[in-house]
């Protein structure tokens, strides 16, 4: 009777394969780039109507950035969050970081919609805040899956 040669069974990994991941690595560094620009063009107002246009489409940039790392994300997260909270593998940084991206959808949201001054300026300060800290969290988060992909840990 035939009997097909099948492959002995891989342990399955919560580690991204090689096209979303740098599909990942890309938009993280596109959001992060295009928000350190819109920043750095909005505290260095000097010459505003040279510094607008930059201004403006670093912002397209970003908002379509954060649309496409939004439908990433939801792919990361039936394929790799799940999956390592079940088996509870890296819960602190992978949940710390969850929770920054969590605050930057929200905060960006409203960045889009909300009116009044204040609640205006205290989103745009979250949002600055967090998106300079996802950048450490991501590095954090890889660091300590890869030292626990390696045993060290």
């Amino acid at each position: 009777m035939y009997q097909p040669h099948v492959p002995a069974r891989r342990r399955r990994t919560a580690r991204l394969g090689p096209h979303r991941r740098l599909a990942l690595y890309a938009t993280f560094a596109l959001l992060l780039l295009t928000g350190l620009a819109w920043l750095l063009a909005r505290w260095l107002e000097l010459e505003p109507e040279t510094l607008a246009p930059w201004r403006a489409w670093s912002m397209k940039l970003h908002g379509a950035a954060a649309m496409y790392a939004t439908f990433l994300l939801g792919i990361v997260w039936s394929a790799h969050i799940r999956m390592c909270w079940i088996q509870r593998q890296n819960r602190l940084a992978g949940g710390l970081f969850a929770v920054v991206v969590g605050l930057l959808v929200a905060t960006g949201f409203g960045l889009y919609y909300f009116n009044g001054e204040a609640l205006r300026g205290a989103t745009e300060w979250l949002h600055w805040g967090g998106g300079l800290a996802v950048g450490a969290l991501f590095w954090l988060h890889l660091a300590r899956g890869r030292r626990q992909a390696a045993g060290h840990d």
